[in-house]
């Protein structure tokens, strides 16, 4: 599918990996494009051992959009399964997985300042104040890290697979989905003592975590496909969502997806009153969903329903709805964007299975 911004991309004589001006001599040295607008980070997350994860940036302010950012500026690949990304203190922090490191760059013009390297199978990290909580798949633990040298300063031990993480009430909650095997816990952090205060039960293999306007702490549930590894299938368990008090701990609400629904990428609008995920049958991908936090059960009906999606994020400055979708795990896959009610704005084309949105 071509982008709906294909001729204004043309007339700005805009390339896939890098960004050229038409008034360019052929032997003048390309300038790679750097985002010092506001605008939004698409982190693909390539073909898994290939070494091809990038990112690419949609400037809003004008709709250029660059492929390879991270490529194009540093002149090195930006390595293997680009997982996640953060926004913090002027540095943008990429967990690269199966490269085991994370990427520190200038936020304003994406130089890489530093790489981190203390991991093994780094997931999503989480900041706060001068600390990273990385959550680490392979040592089931969250790794406390200085965000100035990347030291690990202490391993916090979690159940299988520690995922997303949420803050609420000065306690990191960590969604433990499983990894290659299965959990359904969610392991509660105090921040100040960097301790491990309780383990709470919840559905199996939570994939995505939230916190919403009254601090309350959502958990999507992804679910089991069963033995088989297929969904929709007999053995199929279904997905869940719950609604933890951060405080007390207690669960507030409890509801169960029907047979073969298993959601995930959960993510909150800005009011932080509106729950968006995807729902389908392989905990991949999925439809776009919503669900109000004051709801008691979930939405069966689709907000967005055309395609099967491999990401999600909301635009918190607006609420337009971004969408990643993957044709295959290794071609060039897909931005969607659309209103909150749904409405298609344009797409284009970015990297290798978009996952994940990070706004600026």
């Amino acid at each position: 599918m071509k982008s709906n911004l294909t001729a204004f991309l043309i007339l700005l004589c805009v390339l896939n990996v890098t960004f050229i001006s038409c008034d360019k001599d052929e032997d003048e040295p390309e300038t790679p494009v750097t985002p010092t607008n506001t605008g939004v980070y698409i982190i693909n997350e390539g073909t898994f051992n290939s070494g091809n994860s990038s990112i690419s940036f949609l400037n809003l302010e004008n709709g250029v959009l660059t492929n390879d950012l991270y490529a194009s500026v540093n002149g090195v690949p930006l390595g293997d399964v680009a997982q996640s990304m953060i926004i913090h203190q002027g540095k943008g922090y990429i967990v690269v997985n199966n490269s085991k490191k994370i990427e520190v760059v200038n936020i304003d013009d994406f130089t890489s300042v530093n790489t981190f390297t203390n991991f093994d199978g780094p997931r999503h990290m989480m900041p706060s104040a001068s600390k990273g909580y990385v959550c680490d798949w392979i040592t089931n633990e969250v790794k406390v890290i200085d965000l100035n040298t990347g030291t690990v300063l202490k391993h916090i031990p979690t159940g299988n697979g520690p995922e997303q993480s949420a803050i609420s009430g000065g306690k990191l909650f960590v969604a433990n989905v499983g990894g290659i095997t299965s959990d359904s816990t969610v392991t509660v952090i105090d921040l100040l003592g960097d301790s491990v205060l309780t383990t709470l039960h919840v559905g199996i293999n939570p994939n995505s975590i939230v916190s919403d306007k009254y601090g309350k702490v959502w958990v999507l549930c992804g679910g089991s496909l069963g033995p088989d590894w297929t969904g929709g299938t007999p053995d199929d368990i279904a997905g869940s969502i719950w609604c933890i008090n951060p405080n007390t701990y207690v669960i507030e609400k409890q509801a169960t997806m029907n047979t073969y629904d298993h959601p995930s990428k959960m993510t909150i609008y800005n009011e932080k009153t509106t729950l968006a995920y995807l729902n389908g049958t392989d905990a991949l991908t999925g439809k776009i969903m919503t669900m109000s936090v004051n709801a008691s059960a979930p939405n069966n009906n689709p907000l967005i329903n055309d395609k099967s999606f491999y990401g999600l994020g909301i635009n918190q400055s607006n609420n337009d709805i971004y969408a990643g979708y993957s044709p295959g795990f290794t071609q060039n896959g897909f931005l969607f964007r659309y209103t909150s009610a749904g409405t298609l704005i344009d797409s284009m084309e970015v990297g290798i299975s978009p996952y994940g949105f990070v706004f600026r």
